[in-house]
């Protein structure tokens, strides 16, 4: 069964009667675009099968049947497109109050913008994987640096074996993470 049968209790009668009146609008609409479609693609069709029939373009283009009903759906499914689209654009503003209904209300934070409180545990929770980042981020940077001192120190060069992977010429953790990790004066 379809949801507009059976509508959220928050909705009252009003309300309700306002959203079928514009669904009812809309299709209403979408027909008669459907109709005013289909009649314009007949007198395309017709006017353009004329000028064919008189030579009045050049060139060969040949009008059968075919191109009618091509011209005829198309047109009937274009004006229905157009005119439903128009009428929910026209009638939307009667929504606008029924979109608000149950609507969760927001708290001031205190930089001064109104969050709701997911948004305000979202940002909090934001903060602390960022905070988590960034140490590891400092941790993997700061490795770097002593494995590529290690490796210039030991005179091998950047690129002769000195630091890359395959080596397993990295210098492991526990070395250094007590002692540098607050003494970060280089960044």
């Amino acid at each position: 069964m379809s949801r507009s049968f059976t509508p959220p209790d928050t909705l009252s009668k009003s309300e309700i009667r306002t959203i079928a009146d514009v669904r009812r609008d809309i299709w209403t609409n979408s027909f008669y675009g459907m109709g005013y479609g289909a009649a314009t693609g007949v007198a395309v069709h017709s006017i353009l099968s004329y000028i064919v029939s008189r030579e009045l373009i050049p060139g060969k283009m040949k009008l059968n049947r075919n191109t009618a009903t091509f011209s005829v759906l198309l047109c009937a499914s274009l004006g229905s497109f157009l005119a439903a689209s128009v009428t929910g654009k026209n009638q939307v503003h009667h929504l606008h109050p029924i979109f608000e209904v149950g609507a969760v209300k927001k708290q001031r934070s205190e930089d001064g913008t109104e969050l709701t409180e997911y948004q305000r545990k979202l940002i909090e929770a934001q903060k602390e994987e960022f905070k988590e980042f960034k140490m590891k981020r400092l941790k993997n940077r700061l490795l770097r640096r002593k494995t590529l001192k290690a490796s210039i120190e030991k005179e091998r060069g950047l690129f002769k074996g000195g630091i890359d992977s395959n080596n397993n010429n990295f210098i492991q953790r526990e070395e250094w993470l007590n002692d540098d990790l607050g003494n970060n004066d280089r960044n």
